[in-house]
């Protein structure tokens, strides 16, 4: 169990850093990576996916199996996932 106010979760295929306050010092402390690795530690927590297209939307869709809340940042206008993927989600 991890005790922390915020919680970042960033996907995808290549780790990106946000470059924002705490990131350096909080990653695996807080700042992680893999939603399958990682969700567990967070259970009943408010995390965040920073990321979008289906790799967001799909570690959103893992996570809020195992989380009280997920809020998915999305910096596009519009959602970058695939029709199906939205689709999914919004189920």
């Amino acid at each position: 169990m991890l005790k922390a106010r915020s919680v970042i979760i960033a996907t995808g295929a290549k780790w990106r850093n946000m470059n924002v306050p705490g990131e350096d010092q909080y990653r695996t402390k807080g700042v992680t990576y893999c939603p399958h690795c990682d969700g567990p530690l967070f259970k009943g927590k408010r995390v965040a996916v920073i990321g979008g297209g289906n790799s967001g939307v799909e570690a959103a869709i893992d996570l809020a199996g195992v989380v009280e809340h997920v809020t998915l940042l999305e910096f596009a206008p519009e959602m970058k996932a695939t029709r199906c993927c939205r689709i999914k989600s919004a189920a």
